[in-house]
C-alpha cells in the first residue's frame, strides 16, 4: 500500500509534480500504472499456479478484496479471472 504522497516525499517534491513527472515519461497516472502492474501479476499467477484460489491472488497482488480484483481485471481484459484462467 504505497502511496503517491510517500513517493512523492522520498523524492522531496510535491505529489502534485511527481504526477506530473510520471504522468510525461509514462503516459499514464501512477495509479493507472499500479493497476497495470497488478493485473499483470494476477495473470502471470492465474496461468502459472493453476490451484492457487482467485481470492489468495487478489491478496497477493495488492487488492483490498476479491470483488474490487474481479471487478478491475474484468474492466481491463474484458474476461474474468476465472474465465482467463481457463483458456490456459
Amino acid at each position: 500500500s504505497l502511496t503517491v504522497e510517500e513517493i512523492a516525499q522520498k523524492l522531496f517534491i510535491s505529489s502534485q509534480y511527481f504526477t506530473r513527472l510520471f504522468k510525461k515519461f509514462m503516459n499514464q497516472s501512477p495509479y493507472q500504472y499500479l493497476i497495470d502492474f497488478r493485473i499483470r501479476q494476477a495473470k502471470e499467477l492465474l496461468i502459472n499456479e493453476p490451484d492457487l484460489p482467485v481470492q489468495i491472488i487478489a491478496t497477493k497482488v495488492g487488492f483490498d478484496s476479491t470483488s474490487q480484483f474481479i471487478h478491475v481485471f474484468k474492466k481491463r481484459t474484458q474476461s474474468t479471472p476465472k474465465k482467463f484462467r481457463s483458456l490456459y
